[in-house]
């Protein structure tokens, strides 16, 4: 994702959340694409799923990075994950 354009990174955050098999245990995985005031982009991966053991709990996987106006990458602090999971 961090190779990826601008254009193709706003597109990826248009498509549904996608559903995965994963050893048997669906998975759904959205790509979450935030345009921010300074013209960068905030995007976020999110994985969702059930735990192998106790199917109530849901295991989550999360990733980020901002693409700032310039086409260069920082990464998301990890405080700002907290409103992702």
């Amino acid at each position: 994702m961090r190779t990826r354009s601008r254009d193709e990174l706003i597109a990826e955050g248009r498509q549904p959340t996608e559903t995965w098999d994963v050893e048997g245990r669906p998975a759904t995985v959205t790509v979450i694409v935030e345009p921010k005031d300074d013209g960068s982009l905030r995007v976020v991966v999110q994985g969702f799923m059930p735990s192998k053991w106790l199917s109530s709990v849901r295991r989550i996987a999360l990733d980020g990075f901002y693409q700032l106006p310039s086409g260069a990458i920082e990464p998301m602090p990890d405080w700002e994950f907290s409103e992702f999971d």
